[in-house]
């Protein structure tokens, strides 16, 4: 479901469906993309930029942001930005990245145009941008962003990255029994349902492939598979049940997660693995974006000093920007393996469909 939230900057104040606003949202001029209608501002300075987007924004008075990143994260990121334009009020949809792809796909071949901004994990990013659904924007904060996350072309904006790390439980692990390599998780004490693996880690498989070579690669995880690994679904869910004891390690959790969680108490502990891989999460304009000054605006924010601060300390994720805080500063790693679109490209359905083969995943 799409709803819209109208927000005050106190609060949250109405909760209604998509279709009963989007009549009264300005849609883009005749015949001209999203990127088309944004590209004049690119030579403006940045405050002359921001003041333009905001008086398209003001009249488009809506911004729909269709994204992975989970509602507790999303919800209050959301929010943020509407504090600060009060004037756009904001239509989300969540969901996975598959059901996210499929949603902007389905609804633009049948003519629907009503996403602006779309945030979505690496992996099926280039199938979009190779379908046309996307536009390129360059923003004025490109230049205070770290530049392993950049895209040259601008058809994606990385606003954080996850930090790949070994979650294990401090009840049942020593400290001196932690894994220092992948090589150790195929150690005899680690068989038998001790370890948990997410089920769509195409990504994490394919770059640790491309870091290994492909031959060792799947000769490593053919080995992996057969120390009877659990297959989950969900990150969040499998610090839950690391947390619970159902599994002695998680490999590849989403770092962050296991600390949260081990500030509240839970018996957890992350190291980190080399090579240690991060998965940029992105930014993309819809190519008909009924609301491109809105959208352009967002990302803007997103990047931002304000944005990226609350991404590091609020949303508790690793911002892209050059020096920014963030609440675990051990993730701020400055070296790792970062899986973006490109590296993803045309692999990723063939990194998933081979990864599922060999841990046997239906």
């Amino acid at each position: 479901m799409v709803t819209v939230i109208f927000m005050k900057i106190e609060t949250v104040i109405g909760v209604v469906f998509l279709a009963m606003y989007l009549a009264l949202s300005v849609a883009p001029s005749h015949g001209q993309t999203a990127g088309e209608i944004l590209k004049v501002y690119e030579p403006l300075k940045r405050l002359e930029r921001k003041t333009k987007l905001m008086e398209g924004a003001k009249k488009e008075g809506l911004l729909v942001f269709y994204g992975t990143l989970g509602v507790d994260a999303a919800r209050p990121m959301l929010e943020k930005f509407r504090q600060a334009h009060p004037y756009i009020s904001i239509g989300h949809y969540r969901s996975g990245s598959t059901g996210i792809y499929n949603r902007v796909v389905n609804e633009a071949r049948a003519g629907k145009h009503e996403v602006d901004i779309i945030e979505l994990s690496a992996g099926p990013v280039s199938d979009l941008i190779r379908g046309g659904f996307v536009d390129p924007y360059h923003s004025s904060e490109t230049d205070a962003v770290r530049t392993e996350f950049i895209d040259p072309r601008h058809l994606w904006h990385a606003y954080h990255y996850l930090v790949v790390g070994l979650a294990f439980n401090k009840n049942l692990v020593k400290a001196s029994a932690v894994p220092k390599t992948y090589q150790d998780l195929l150690l005899p004490q680690w068989k038998g349902r001790k370890m948990s693996l997410e089920k769509d880690a195409g990504d994490v498989f394919g770059g640790l492939l491309d870091s290994w070579g492909e031959k060792e690669g799947i000769e490593y995880f053919r080995r992996l598979a057969k120390q009877d690994v659990l297959i989950r679904s969900g990150y969040t869910l499998q610090a839950q049940l690391l947390a619970a004891g159902e599994v002695e390690l998680v490999p590849w959790s989403h770092s962050q997660r296991p600390l949260l969680m081990a500030d509240s108490g839970a018996p957890l502990g992350v190291t980190f693995l080399e090579p240690v891989l991060s998965k940029a999460q992105v930014l993309l304009l819809a190519r008909r974006s009924p609301h491109p000054h809105a959208a352009a605006l967002f990302i803007e924010w997103a990047l931002s000093e304000e944005g990226q601060s609350f991404v590091g300390i609020d949303i508790v994720r690793s911002p892209v920007r050059i020096g920014q805080t963030q609440k675990y500063m051990e993730l701020g790693r400055p070296k790792t393996k970062v899986i973006t679109p490109e590296f993803l490209g045309q692999n990723y359905e063939r990194y998933t469909k081979l990864y599922h083969e060999i841990f046997a995943i239906k």
